[in-house]
């Protein structure tokens, strides 16, 4: 077995097995044995709790060994190594503000702040923007960017597009839902797949156009019928189904769904068999030849065809509206540095795509590798392709160099985050690239689970041959099985497999945590489930049998429970006056007597008067007032609920928003991590549970649903040569008869069987000492439920439906569990009023039309090419494609415009979309300062200013433009007064309709 601190090493660590153990002795060697300096490691891993727990058992090991020098020798021998664990501890210690461990995400953004410049991000400081803020900037860009899309040619194909993903899961907000779907796209664009390959250009060439099939059913669907009634049938229900065949292809229009005949998918089916005459079955299997069957393929193809160019039109409508957004990010974020996380990632990974990126990313590589020459790779099954392109080139150089070393360790069996992008194949790809200068390393040994819970571990997930037969070869093939045992083999606990009745699960969970005295013994329970939506009912409905239980992972307080629903809905009558449903809500609240007590009975006083309060004293303040009569009637979930809301509220008030709809916008889809606490039970996905243990662990609904859900399968994609593709697939029966979308849905279905076997693993080795899993009963119905492909069937073919090992009283020995003392709530205190916040656009005249999304769309392209203008007697300008740069090159061609884009010999400096802050008369302004000229005289001394505001107004004369925009320059005078002492500021209207310069006084 390679020793830890082999120079390139890759450990291959089994839940439960101690990895966190193997990475702090990899840092104590490194640091103590081979003399490394702390601050040229660096250790990445995904969470910050995985990077806090690393750091713990760092500096508690070396701590414990410091006092203890037979703890210092037994370290030493794990290591293979001696070292002195004091003067570790201290070096350790005096590095951590330079010891880089923490996040991936954490790294990447650090390594952009530092080198923004090298890495292409010219525009502003880097500042990363995530959580509310971000999703709030993307609504707003999404919902200009659809209005201004759906106006053009091509939005009934991006519809379309729409409704055939959200086919059957639709929810009740629509811009909701294509804000998802939106999202979805818009991380593929950033993935680098080049615009020419939305939709598979090259791969599917020769397509009919959609109109075909409207031109040529009628004709086909005659010829069809026709060619039956000349054939002599064996059963007379045979001419009837080809008969539907016939009519459901007139019925049938493109893009509408599947076809309405069954038996037509059958047909299909059968063309892709490829024999001739084609062999159905209706009853009992007949041949049909001839011109029949010639007329019928002829059908199928062509409107699998349609249906194929179709599905080609919608995905690249979908490119150019992503395409269109991911514009406006750049412009309205990244251009300004502000990035969110997938962005960096991008940015990091940019050097794959083009030649001046790889240089770019040269430079600060070079410069890195100077600082860090040990790296520590933690949950790399977790890793996605974008991560490993940002680190690959520091990798290489430290696992090639003398004095560098690389070690990664994961588990391919745990991974079960590939829906958001982490891939199991580079595993591969770093054996392959490293080669004989990687060491592998297996630990199958567990340090969590008893001998018990591991029999159903080895008994499920070693069972080879039932993974071949309900998951295919490629399954057992990907499947690195070792049996799993035990390091405590005296550990006494007990594994059981029952099968209990739909009806019957909630009570049989119920009475299973009292069998096993979970709440009264001091063991620690998780019950993991599937779904958010089942941790919350599992949760309400063990509250309602007297269970102390807390729900890990995020929950949601405006959803979850009545206070946080009356709020919210709250917010939502205060940013909307007529919404009757937001109000009736209220009415039905005990928030109603308390409104009519200081308010009247009135509702618009009411109205009035918490958006006064919310103005003076911020949103939280006002909720917190509101409620504090009612605060000791509620329980101390409701208590936490509400804490929620006002804590969110109480950021979104520091935040300087202001409005109700802002305040709407922030709480809406509140979500707060959740800490596991000390309650009896946590109640959690089994995605949350990982990394975790619990002393039991219980199962009560394992997935038999039949994987893959083909369903779902929303995208295909794939290599064409070397270069990728993907497309918003057609309908089942059309993948069928195309072979590359065949191969990319096989390719993705197998990854969906691999992930559901990793969800099912990491559940089952959560549990220290219980481990229980309730089965649903096989229905009735369901023909050769052997062969039922889920990973319920998964655990009753390779366990069997009655599993037991183990001692059934094992609990019995374990202590009772001691009462906790319930800490006093603190009260908080009353809110400070903040400070209000406000921008120089908003002191415009307010009597003129608002902008439609099209001219606001088209102002931002306006500006977007004046930014690009320097000084014109220095450069030559490059005007930008479309209108607006047009119309930049025509003003440009008039003598008065162009004298203001000039040096002209003068010491000035320019500034372009300038951000500005100050504090006016007690508020806060924001604003940005279009083009902003500071003139110096011979002694470098501010002599003016000129400010340059660009308007695209629909306007007829001069006068109009100053009489709007004149509170706007004032308060820019004002800010500039402040930044630059008393000296004349010059400000200037540039007048696109009027294609003129207008001063303002």
């Amino acid at each position: 077995m390679p020793p830890i601190l082999s120079k390139n090493l890759m450990i291959l660590a089994s839940a439960g097995s101690g990895k966190t153990f193997q990475l702090g002795n990899r840092v104590i060697g490194l640091v103590g044995s081979r003399g490394v300096d702390p601050a040229r490691i660096v250790a990445l891993t995904f969470t910050r709790k995985a990077a806090g727990e690393f750091a713990d058992s760092v500096l508690s090991k070396l701590a414990e060994c410091a006092m203890d020098p037979e703890q210092e020798r037994k370290l030493g021998q794990q290591i293979g190594e001696a070292f002195a664990a004091g003067p570790t501890l201290a070096r350790i210690v005096r590095a951590l503000p330079t010891f880089q461990l923490g996040t991936m995400d954490g790294f990447f953004a650090r390594v952009v702040r530092g080198f923004q410049y090298e890495l292409g991000l010219t525009g502003g400081t880097f500042e990363l923007i995530e959580g509310p803020k971000l999703e709030a900037a993307m609504s707003d860009m999404l919902g200009e960017v659809l209005g201004a899309a759906l106006e053009r040619e091509g939005a009934e194909d991006f519809l379309s597009a729409f409704r055939r993903a959200t086919m059957g899961k639709e929810g009740t907000c629509v811009l909701k839902d294509i804000e998802k779907f939106l999202g979805n796209w818009h991380g593929l664009w950033k993935s680098g797949i080049p615009l020419d390959g939305w939709g598979g250009a090259g791969l599917f060439e020769l397509l009919p156009g959609v109109e075909a099939w409207e031109q040529q059913k009628h004709e086909l669907a005659r010829k069809l019928d026709a060619a039956c009634r000349d054939i002599t049938w064996t059963d007379k229900r045979q001419p009837e189904k080809m008969q539907q065949v016939a009519a459901s292809l007139i019925e049938h229009t493109v893009g509408s769904g599947r076809v309405a005949s069954d038996f037509f998918k059958t047909c299909a089916e059968a063309l892709v068999v490829g024999t001739s005459p084609l062999r159905l079955r209706h009853y009992k299997e007949f041949d049909l030849g001839g011109c029949a069957e010639q007329v019928l393929r002829e059908a199928i193809m062509l409107l699998a065809g349609c249906e194929l160019a179709a599905a080609v039109a919608r995905t690249r409508a979908v490119a150019e509206l992503v395409a269109s957004l991911d514009g406006e990010c750049e412009r309205r974020l990244r251009r300004k540095g502000l990035l969110g996380f997938d962005d960096v990632k991008v940015l990091m990974g940019r050097w794959t795509l083009d030649e001046e990126s790889r240089l770019r990313r040269e430079a600060v590589d070079f410069r890195l590798d100077a600082h860090y020459d040990h790296w520590l790779l933690d949950e790399f099954q977790d890793t996605s392709r974008a991560e490993w392109d940002g680190l690959m080139p520091l990798l290489d150089e430290a696992a090639t160099r003398d004095d560098g070393t690389l070690f990664v360790v994961g588990d391919r069996k745990q991974a079960i985050y590939g829906w958001r992008g982490g891939d199991v194949t580079l595993f591969d790809e770093v054996e392959h690239r490293y080669g004989g200068g990687l060491a592998t390393r297996t630990m199958p040994e567990s340090w969590r689970s008893c001998p018990a819970v591991l029999d159903l571990v080895n008994a499920v997930c070693g069972d080879l041959a039932t993974i071949r037969d309900l998951f295919g070869e490629e399954m057992e093939r990907r499947w690195p099985w070792e049996d799993h045992v035990s390091a405590k083999p005296q550990l006494t606990g007990e594994a059981r497999v029952e099968v209990v009745a739909k009806d019957d699960r909630e009570a049989r969970l119920v009475e299973l945590l009292r069998e096993i005295g979970i709440g009264r013994k001091n063991l620690t329970c998780g019950v993991l489930v599937r779904t958010n939506a089942q941790v919350r009912a599992t949760a309400a409905l063990l509250r309602e049998h007297g269970f102390d239980v807390i729900e890990e992972g995020r929950r949601q307080p405006v959803v979850d429970n009545a206070p946080g629903v009356t709020l919210s809905h709250l917010i939502r009558w205060l940013a909307d006056p007529n919404d009757a449903f937001a109000r009736q809500v209220i009415a039905m609240s005990p928030l109603e007597a308390i409104l009519k007590e200081r308010y009247g009975e009135y509702w618009q006083a009411a109205w009035e008067g918490l958006l006064k309060t919310a103005r003076l004293h911020g949103f939280a303040a006002m909720i917190e007032q509101l409620i504090e009569p009612l605060w000791p009637e509620l329980s101390e979930f409701s208590r936490r609920r509400a804490g929620d809301v006002i804590g969110a509220l109480a950021v979104f008030d520091a935040s300087g928003a202001a409005t109700p709809r802002e305040a709407v916008r922030w709480i809406a889809d509140l979500e707060i991590p959740q800490a596991p606490g000390a309650a009896a039970v946590q109640v959690l996905t089994i995605h949350k549970s990982k990394g975790l243990g619990f002393d039991v662990v219980v199962l009560p609904e394992i997935e038999d649903t039949q994987v893959p859900n083909h369903g779902d399968f929303n995208v295909a994609r794939g290599l064409h040569g070397a270069c990728p593709w993907l497309l918003e697939p057609p309908a089942s029966w059309v993948r069928s008869l195309v072979p590359a979308l065949s191969a990319a849905e096989e390719v993705w279905a197998d990854d969906q069987r691999y992930q559901a076997m990793c969800v099912l693993y990491v559940a089952l080795t959560r549990a220290k000492r219980g481990l229980y899993v309730l089965l649903p009963e096989v229905p009735k119905s369901r023909k050769d439920p052997g062969e039922w492909k889920s990973s319920s069937n998964w655990v009753a073919r390779s366990a069997g439906d009655s599993f037991q090992s183990g001692d059934a009283s094992w609990w019995c020995d374990v202590p009772d569990r001691e009462s906790a003392e319930k800490l006093a709530i603190p009260q908080l205190g009353v809110a400070k009023a903040r400070r209000a916040r406000i921008t120089p656009s908003g002191a415009k005249a307010d009597k003129f039309a608002t902008p439609s999304p099209a001219g606001m769309i088209f102002g931002r392209e306006v500006h977007a090419a004046f930014e690009a203008i320097g000084w014109l007697d220095e450069t030559t300008p490059k005007f930008l494609p479309g209108d607006a740069g047009a119309l930049v090159r025509d003003l440009l061609a008039r003598p008065e415009i162009v004298a203001l884009f000039e040096r002209g010999g003068r010491n000035v400096e320019l500034f372009r979309e300038q951000p500005v802050e100050a504090i006016l008369d007690g508020k806060w302004l924001s604003g940005v300062i279009d083009r902003l000229h500071v003139i110096r005289d011979s002694g470098g001394k501010v002599a003016t200013l000129e400010l340059i505001d660009f308007k695209t107004d629909a306007i007829q004369e001069p006068r109009q433009l100053t009489e709007r925009y004149s509170g706007q320059m004032t308060a820019y005078r004002e800010v500039l007064s402040k930044a630059f002492g008393d000296v004349p500021v010059r400000c200037v209207l540039l007048s696109t309709k009027l294609l003129a310069c207008v001063d303002v006084p």
